[in-house]
């Protein structure tokens, strides 16, 4: 997320120096990770004048120009451009500069005889457009000399931040505005949105409805008509390029200017586009397929949400509007889109269609509900004042399940005990409010009732949350150090009984020369089918390699060993405790945890009076024996089994006609199918605890 801090100097007072901000957000827990001054990307870059141009000697397609570029003496340029001529004010680029397109230094050199101290630049050269068949000739009154970056007002300081997944409210301007706010006591300056609404009422115009308020919660949406689509000015440009972003027309990037200042994602529909004048906010269902306004068709699952007209679709909702209802040249009337979709279900459309924009990026965070209405009217007017055009009169905000307020309690004495330190309840309250969590009331039993803003709902829902932006905006660097800590514990709250058994079988098998691994729970689906047909498979994997839940915990040890023997550790005692998944009787998925403990290679090592022997499955039994003997386990039937598959054998150990443990040797074929050339002898022991 990058940061334009003329930009953010629009809503909020910083008088603090660029070091002090960087070090600012960074005790607020946001992290930087790059700062640009703009200057400097363009140095050695200047305003400069063409004297005199002359034919190359050598050469027909080049020029040898005299430009003075204001350094105290007239340079020898040589160029290649058809338009360069005398009396031209152009950009120079002297020697020592980098230029921005190819990022290569410009040196003095001889071109087909002929001296060269500088290149005069085209807007390709600089990043500043496409065009590359000649240079770029100035008009400008600034004198000869004036750093380029002037010249283009890029005189920015650009600040690149991470945002961690709970924080969404930080992907703005008017975000970041408030947590600096927070940090130098100054109130954030929210732009004043005032609409005439002169056309006609926009009820007559579209109509809007949610057919699924769970995927959709709100929709708002305004009608400018008798629009002129044209280039942005700079001013809306500048902004733009300073992020990041290609400025593309006046609606759109207003659409996109909006979105920076707020973080509210906007979209923009040709209202002569949108057939039966009507919007629906549906499942995709029956639609299997859909062309995005990136001229890609997307295969469709049915729980997408897509925007719709009355014939067609027309947007995947919060992620891409589609090619059939883009705005052209030729657009007059334009629909706006400011809606909230849920963050899940964004979030699962965005990964399976493989597609992930800004607009996507937000809504998974989740965006403030709060903040539709406003987004939207907001871009009505920037529209309207940039286009010409009229906005209908009325306002259209489907908001079928209005979201609660939520109320978080946080108590002192509890903050104190924690923090370590001693907080008044001014203070905090105080504190908190810097960044809009306002306080309510207070119980008779000390506890502080707080109003959690919309934008931070999925991040404060908890008493220690609240906690942690107390002590994260009182500054984390007041926190006192002690010699020595303190650990409040309540043995009641905190004893867990599922714990302390793994404990005892872990320290037990520890003490037998097993050692402990932890695998993953997804697994290849091909080695999951060639065990058995019923697994789980996961609905949007990550790889081809982890797109299946593990029935057993062996199919996913395989990879432990064959590691270990590659590196020579051919002397294996392995165990696991974790998580297997599986169909129950109705078809849900059940999640059991298992115990494993493995045996391969060889039992013992090679000496002068001995060859060693592989593990065998006297070795695993009496392994099991000694463990079901630690857990008071009686054995009354045990089957043994033979195989001609993955497997050798299998004993199967019953307890009261329950199978309390499965003793399995893997058979040659599937070990050197494996690339594994050494006996491997598992037991799992089903719903440890």
């Amino acid at each position: 997320m990058k940061i334009s801090l003329k930009w953010l100097r629009q809503y909020v007072d910083i008088d603090l120096r660029v070091d002090d901000i960087v070090k600012g957000l960074t005790s607020l827990g946001i992290e930087v990770e790059s700062v640009e001054d703009q200057q400097k990307k363009l140095d050695k870059f200047v305003i400069g004048k063409v004297i005199e141009r002359t034919k190359h000697p050598n050469a027909d397609k080049l020029s040898v120009c005299k430009v003075d570029a204001g350094t105290g003496e007239i340079l020898n340029i040589v160029c290649g451009a058809p338009n360069v001529d005398t009396g031209q004010t152009v950009c120079v680029a002297l020697v020592g500069a980098i230029i921005p397109n190819g990022e290569f230094e410009i040196k003095k050199a001889k071109l087909r005889g002929e001296v060269s101290e500088g290149m005069i630049c085209s807007a390709k050269e600089l990043n500043l457009g496409d065009d590359h068949t000649g240079i770029m000739v100035l008009q400008t009154e600034l004198p000869i000399g004036t750093p380029f970056a002037k010249y283009l007002k890029q005189d920015d300081i650009i600040i690149e931040i991470s945002i961690t997944p709970n924080r969404g409210d930080l992907l703005s301007h008017i975000g970041i505005a408030r947590e600096l706010g927070a940090l130098t006591g100054n109130k954030i300056k929210e732009p004043v949105v005032k609409i005439n609404e002169n056309g006609n009422d926009i009820a007559k115009n579209i109509k809007v409805e949610i057919a699924n308020p769970k995927g959709c919660l709100r929709y708002c949406g305004s009608l400018v008509k008798g629009i002129s689509v044209k280039e942005s000015p700079a001013w809306l440009k500048d902004y733009l390029q300073s992020v990041g972003l290609r400025p593309i027309n006046n609606v759109v990037d207003v659409t996109n200017y909006v979105m920076m200042e707020c973080g509210q994602p906007l979209h923009a529909f040709d209202h002569t586009k949108i057939g039966g004048k009507k919007i629906i906010v549906k499942s995709a269902g029956s639609e299997k397929k859909f062309t995005t306004l990136d001229g890609k068709e997307r295969n469709l699952r049915d729980d997408v949400l897509l925007i719709c007209d009355g014939d067609k679709p027309v947007a995947l909702a919060g992620i891409m509007g589609g090619a059939n209802s883009e705005i052209s040249n030729d657009t007059k009337d334009v629909f706006i889109e400011s809606a909230y979709f849920d963050p899940v279900l964004t979030r699962k459309s965005s990964k399976f269609l493989g597609l992930q924009t800004d607009s996507s990026y937000r809504f998974e965070r989740g965006v403030d509900i709060d903040r539709t209405a406003w987004a939207c009217r907001r871009a009505a007017m920037l529209i309207s004042e940039l286009g010409g055009g009229e906005i209908a009169s009325g306002f259209i905000d489907e908001y079928p399940n209005i979201l609660p307020k939520l109320n978080v309690e946080m108590r002192i004495s509890h903050l104190n005990r924690i923090a370590g330190n001693t907080f008044e309840k001014d203070h905090v309250i105080k504190l908190l409010g810097k960044i809009d969590i306002n306080f309510i009331s207070e119980s008779g039993d000390g506890k502080l009732l707080f109003d959690i803003p919309q934008s931070r709902r999925e991040d404060l829902c908890r008493e220690i949350d609240l906690i942690e932006e107390v002590l994260r905006l009182d500054g984390y660097d007041k926190i006192k150090e002690t010699d020595y800590d303190t650990v409040y514990l309540d043995t009641k709250d905190f004893y867990n009984k599922e714990y302390d058994f793994i404990q005892k079988v872990q320290s037990f098998l520890i003490g037998r020369g097993f050692h402990s691994i932890v695998t993953n729970s997804l697994i290849d689906e091909k080695l999951a089918a060639s065990f058995r047909e019923d697994y789980v498979s996961v609905l949007n994997p990550s790889s081809d390699q982890m797109s299946v839940l593990r029935t057993n915990l062996y199919l996913s040890m395989f990879e432990v060993i064959k590691s270990n023997f590659e590196h020579m550790n051919n002397s294996l005692k392995l165990f696991e405790i974790g998580n297997i998944f599986n169909y129950g009787k109705n078809g849900e998925i059940v999640q059991n945890k298992s115990l494993l403990i493995t045996l391969a290679g060889y039992y013992d090592v090679e000496s002068h009076d001995s060859k060693p022997r592989y593990f065998d499955l006297l070795d695993i039994k009496a392994e099991l024996k000694g463990l079901l003997e630690k857990l008071n386990v009686e054995i009354n039937n045990i089957n043994y089994y033979n195989y001609g598959g993955n497997f050798k054998f299998q004993l199967v150990y019953e307890s009261r006609g329950i199978t309390a443990a499965t003793v399995s040797g893997f058979s040659d074929k599937f070990l050197k199918k494996n690339n594994i050339e050494m006996p491997v002898l598992v037991c799992e022991i089903p719903c440890l605890v």
